[in-house]
């Protein structure tokens, strides 16, 4: 059984010691060497003070620390580090490392022999900066603004699951001349939206006698004053600059929502949350009754789903039971009253696990997650269809997850402790039908046969360039080699040590794409990621507990 793993952002350059976090001694001692270097604009090569500067040792977490930073002409200089191998950092707020390979993050020291002329270019943040106005011209103050680099998701709806890398992104409030500011983005395209929270919208015009009784608020608007994504304008930032984004908050009609929310029980406490299918969420408290009345809603199309909770005591997470409205709300033109809600109880997904020759084993180290696909093979993301989604397995290798809304899943099946990771999941079953690779369907009580083997394969090799020379430090990940969207622990991760060796275990039979990237590889379940990188990999086929040792050539974020 792979022990699953979303990519991780790994940040080489983050977090830096503000001290050293060993003694430093005088570079003369055995053992001990100087290492020396500078760090300088990218466009100038003047250099740059007060960047910190950190040595980290890659032999494990007692490994050696040292830290600096940079003198008024951009220099630095670490005195009396201890020999081995070293990850280095620089880092300084208005600045971003501009082109530095893995390769340049790692520094060898020898006793006796000072490491010198390390050269460090970094480029300047740039500035997103701007005014909102109202219709009218005036400001609008305690407007929340996002900024998102273009190709990185949706800020909207949280297409890229989780916030935008560091740099990518931004948010700030205007203040009460309606300005705002969002510093330290790397240059790029960006997309800029805004939106005034609180149901607010501009006062009834006196002079629209008549139609003072309908109602308008301030929608979310992308930049230059555009109510969808696709009508957006991108903003250039270039490094070092300011762009300017000033443009006006759209407004729409408004119209009430109201109705009752049949309520099994006596729960604690309820919600109703609207969700539309531009991802916008408004949710409300449930009054006696079940009432909900949101007033200010603009139109479209809305799913409703409701939320119980119960509180079992102190210390103790509440009991959370999650149901779904399977109709949806339609709001044009006119307000949608006397809603009569019934909602509809998630499901539950059961099942038991057990090991292929049925040898006993304790399973409460292991937990069992569902991951919704959609009918177009793409992972679906969001909160909604998430609510709740993980359970952990009892001794007995059985497991429940409750709530669990109608729809298609695949299963994860991972565990924290590195004892599991040669395991994988062999098979599962639905009424004596095989799902793992094609996912399942969930409605109402579903049942599952899960099947965990010891016999999962594996793929050790180096990362390389073009010249031939390791790569340290690079994201390594497999993908199926049809590009089209396989099972969960089809794709695994890792990042190569300081001398480009990763091990990938754990891995399901089949053949595979290992793509070796210099940047951080994002969601490699998307379509997206094959296109660019599936061909520039090493094809891999595997059988059951197969070992293979490969090269692959590192690739770079534009696929070259």
């Amino acid at each position: 059984m792979a022990v699953w793993k979303q990519i991780l952002v790994v940040a080489l350059w983050a977090g830096v010691c503000a001290m050293a976090c060993m003694g430093q001694t005088d570079a003369g001692q055995p053992g001990q060497a100087n290492v020396q270097g500078k760090v300088v604009q990218d466009t100038s090569g003047v250099g740059i003070r007060k960047a910190m500067v950190e040595l980290k040792g890659t032999a494990g977490e007692q490994a050696p620390r040292y830290s600096t930073s940079t003198d008024a002409s951009g220099q630095f200089q670490l005195e009396g580090v201890a020999a081995g191998q070293y990850t280095i950092s620089v880092t300084h707020l208005g600045y971003w490392p501009m082109n530095w390979r893995p390769q340049d993050l790692v520094i060898t020291v020898v006793t006796g022999q000072d490491v010198s002329g390390l050269l460090y270019k970094m480029q300047a943040a740039g500035v997103i900066a701007g005014k909102i106005v109202d219709g009218e011209g005036d400001p609008l103050a305690e407007v929340s603004v996002w900024v998102a680099k273009v190709g990185k998701g949706s800020m909207a709806t949280g297409d890229d699951q989780g916030e935008s890398p560091e740099g990518e992104g931004g948010t700030a409030t205007t203040n009460d001349l309606g300005e705002y500011r969002i510093a330290n983005l790397r240059a790029g395209q960006y997309l800029v939206l805004a939106q005034l929270h609180g149901n607010t919208g501009p006062p009834p015009n006196p002079t629209d006698k008549g139609k003072q009784k309908e109602r308008a608020v301030y929608a979310l608007t992308y930049y230059p004053g555009a109510l969808e994504e696709k009508q957006a304008s991108a903003v250039r930032v270039i490094a070092g600059g300011t762009a300017t984004a000033n443009f006006s908050l759209m407004s729409s009609r408004a119209y009430h929502v109201s109705g009752t929310v049949a309520v099994a029980g006596n729960p604690t406490h309820s919600q109703i949350i609207l969700v539309s299918t531009t991802g916008k969420a408004e949710t409300q408290n449930l009054r006696e009754g079940g009432q909900f009345d949101f007033p200010n809603v603009t139109p479209g199309t809305y799913m409703a789903r409701i939320l119980e909770m119960n509180l079992v005591g102190d210390g103790q997470p509440p009991e959370v039971r999650s149901q779904v409205i399977s109709t949806p709300i339609v709001v044009n033109n006119a307000d949608v009253r006397g809603l009569a809600l019934q909602g509809e109880a998630g499901g539950s997904v059961t099942g038991k696990l057990q090991m292929e020759d049925r040898e006993p084993v304790s399973w409460k180290e292991i937990f069992v997650s569902l991951l919704p696909v959609g009918d177009s093979g793409d992972a679906m993301i969001g909160a909604a269809e998430m609510i709740p989604a993980t359970a952990a397995v009892k001794e007995d290798g059985s497991f429940e997850i409750k709530s669990v809304t109608a729809g298609n899943y695949q299963i994860v099946i991972g565990a924290q402790e590195d004892k599991w990771r040669d395991y994988y999941t062999k098979s599962v079953l639905q009424n004596g039908r095989e799902v793992a690779d094609t996912g399942f369907s969930a409605s109402g009580e579903t049942a599952l046969e899960v099947v965990v083997s010891t016999k999962g394969a594996s793929i050790e090799g180096t990362v390389v360039d073009s010249k031939g020379q390791v790569v340290p430090m690079a994201a390594v990940v497999t993908v199926p080699s049809s590009g089209k969207l396989g099972r969960p622990d089809a794709y695994q991760s890792e990042r190569a040590d300081a001398n480009g060796h990763f091990v990938l275990r754990g891995i399901n039979p089949g053949e595979f794409v290992v793509v070796a990237l210099e940047v951080e590889a994002g969601n490699v379940r998307r379509a997206e990621f094959f296109e660019n990188f599936g061909g520039r990999g090493e094809k891999v086929q595997l059988q059951e507990g197969e070992k293979k040792s490969i090269t692959v050539m590192v690739v770079g974020e534009s696929g070259e």
